[in-house]
């Protein structure tokens, strides 16, 4: 399936939310977590789209909307990038859409050095997507939500960086 990322605009935060809760809305069932992407509004993607540090963009797969995917350069760290966040509706989850995602990703970023992402640590299919994108645990935990969650803490580091 062909996967494309495209830059999303202020007019792109509300499409991109509706997508973000359906996909989150089984996360959030399980923990009922405060801080779960299904509770957050298209206010959180207007203000990642006025930084400028950040990327955010719509996925397409096979010519339809499939998700978002959000990452960062670190502030005062060059080179060093965050995986924020990258959704998938769940219709078109466990089709290989969001390993490819990340990668379409990470080529918007070229001087990126080392990547970084987390994850709730008992959700399978993610470490799957996430391995499967070249990514691995650094044995490294941290809890999120009151305790409600361990998340998994994952690298990336990218061979020779280009330099601009």
């Amino acid at each position: 399936m062909n996967v494309v990322l495209l830059p999303a605009e202020a007019a792109d935060a509300e499409p991109l939310t509706a997508i973000q809760r359906k996909a989150f809305r089984r996360l959030y069932d399980i923990y009922r977590d405060e801080g779960n992407p299904y509770l957050r509004g298209a206010d959180e993607i207007l203000r990642w789209l006025d930084n400028p540090n950040c990327r955010v963009s719509k996925i397409y797969a096979g010519g339809e909307p499939a998700g978002g995917i959000i990452a960062w350069e670190r502030n005062g760290l060059p080179g060093e990038c965050y995986l924020a966040r990258i959704y998938i509706l769940p219709q078109m989850q466990n089709k290989g859409i969001a390993a490819r995602a990340i990668l379409l990703c990470e080529a918007q970023f070229p001087n990126a050095s080392r990547w970084t992402l987390d994850f709730p640590i008992d959700q399978p299919a993610n470490r799957r997507c996430y391995e499967k994108a070249g990514y691995t645990d650094t044995g490294k935990t941290r809890k999120q939500s009151g305790g409600k969650i361990t998340l998994a803490l994952y690298e990336k580091k990218m061979p020779n960086p280009k330099q601009q």
